[in-house]
């Protein structure tokens, strides 16, 4: 198999303008991760003596829980018309058609160390848990063996970069999965979409990867900002009514902007007023005590806040402050995914971060309620504590585990389907109809050739003080946003 190295050296002339969280070499405030976690404040740094390993293999000898088994292959709805990639348009479609033998290699890059390992590096171990425990239970994918090769990328694109341009070509690896980080993901999509190497699972929201018609090989695995804007202004719709006021408070970059356009559309599908919208640059983690004082002078009924890293304790500081200097202020407030994480509302010493709304589209595997009741939930945690026993397997880690294992299901979908192949890979992603194991009750992940998202619904929660509490039920959007673009 031949591929051109220069290519990972240019630019592609129609690369994607980053359409959600900004610049890729600042990690402590410019951050996209899995919901319910993100990335450390700004001055958090990595517990001392930690680093992680540049390169982890999965370690040999990893017990599973028995009596699981592969769920069966998974197969695009009958009245839906199948996904199937052109291989003709790749740098070398002999390869992309070319079966995979022996070992299946897959490579990813995420923050290992640094300050955004301190939340991001449990995603690595959820997902080397998933393959120690596939290889166990199963034996690989009908007898090939698993492999998972992760990379340090320090959250900076420019190492995601160049540690993909390794992966794939020192490596050998055969797809990606699970790299964290919209721009992240965007500096190498260019490269992955010429060569047509899967670049599956994206972890962030942006709405790029619902664009099939440019970029078929990768895929995105988090639920996307139109879904969470969408979900809120119901809920402000049917709490206050038509008519009801809302605020908008975003980081200044493209990160924001995405939510802005987001909230706006679902504002005026929703009836709700827009009174106020004020900004942060991405590189501010002071309180933003001017834009608060314009939010208070608005009265809205509620508001919509997508801040970033240390901003998600600043801004939640500062609506403390504000409610306990204005008693008739008292907004439903609802905060990005990005920062639905015990460690940015915990910090909040005020009160503020209490009742405060985000969301979530997988179980509580932190809740001991659900790790007794619910069995695919106690078979991760055990299968997570074989494999990382000191790490936190709430959160990211779970994101972790279901990128890897939505990554293996397209594998064996594949195999099963008689085409280990990229191609057969990828048609598998994009075909996909499947209940993943810590997916909450009620959702699915599924895409079709018209749909380009796989995670279309989620779940309302609020900060009781001490932990998150669902709010309401489910809301299921599955095949709302269709294509990006259209």
């Amino acid at each position: 198999m031949q591929r051109s190295k220069q290519l990972f050296a240019l630019a592609a002339a129609g690369a994607l303008v980053l359409a959600a969280c900004g610049s890729d070499d600042d990690a402590s405030t410019d951050t996209d991760a899995p919901a319910g976690t993100e990335a450390a404040p700004a001055d958090t740094e990595a517990p001392a003596g930690t680093e992680a390993p540049v390169e982890t293999e999965a370690p040999e000898g990893t017990e599973a829980p028995e009596g699981t088994e592969a769920p069966e292959g998974t197969e695009a709805p009958d009245d839906a018309e199948a996904f199937a990639v052109d291989v003709e348009a790749c740098e070398d479609p002999e390869a992309t058609t070319a079966v995979i033998e022996g070992p299946i290699k897959i490579g990813t890059s995420i923050p290992l160390s640094g300050g955004p390992a301190v939340l991001f590096a449990p995603f690595g171990a959820g997902a080397q848990a998933y393959i120690d425990y596939y290889n166990t239970e199963n034996g690989g994918v009908n007898g090939q063996p698993l492999e998972l090769t992760i990379k340090d990328d320090q959250y900076t694109a420019d190492l995601t970069k160049a540690n993909v341009e390794e992966l794939i070509f020192d490596d050998q690896v055969a797809l990606l999965g699970g790299i964290i980080g919209s721009a992240n993901n965007l500096a190498i999509q260019a490269d992955t979409t010429a060569q047509c190497i899967p670049q599956l699972y994206a972890a962030t929201g942006a709405p790029n990867w619902g664009d099939v018609e440019n970029n078929p090989w990768t895929s995105g695995l988090l639920v996307p900002y139109e879904i969470e804007a969408e979900v809120f202004a119901q809920y402000v719709a049917e709490t206050y009514g038509e008519g009801a006021s809302i605020a908008m408070f975003t980081v200044n970059n493209e990160f924001g902007q995405a939510n802005v356009d987001a909230m706006t559309a679902a504002a005026e599908k929703n009836g709700l007023e827009i009174v106020a919208q004020e900004t942060i640059e991405a590189s501010d983690s002071g309180a933003p005590s001017g834009q608060m004082t314009n939010i208070v002078a608005a009265a809205p009924d509620a508001i919509y806040a997508t801040p970033l890293g240390a901003q998600c304790i600043a801004f939640m500081t500062e609506l403390g402050n504000a409610k306990a200097a204005n008693a008739d202020f008292a907004p439903d407030t609802y905060i990005t995914a990005t920062c639905a994480n015990p460690i940015f509302f915990g910090a909040v010493a005020n009160g503020g971060s209490t009742g405060v709304y985000t969301s979530n589209n997988l179980k509580d595997v932190n809740n001991p309620d659900v790790a007794a009741s619910d069995e695919e939930v106690a078979a991760y945690i055990e299968a997570f504590t074989a494999a990382a026993p000191d790490a936190d397997p709430g959160g990211i880690g779970a994101a972790g585990w279901i990128a890897m294992e939505m990554t293996v299901r397209a594998i064996q979908d594949a195999a099963d389907a008689g085409n280990l192949s990229r191609e057969g890979i990828i048609n598998a992603v994009r075909n996909v109809d499947y209940k993943a194991s810590l997916l909450r009750d009620g959702l699915n992940f599924s895409m079709g050739a018209d749909d380009g998202y796989i995670a279309e619904g989620t779940q309302l929660t609020q900060w009781d003080g001490t932990g998150f509490v669902d709010v309401g039920e489910v809301v299921d959007l599955e095949g709302s946003l269709g294509l990006y673009g259209d």
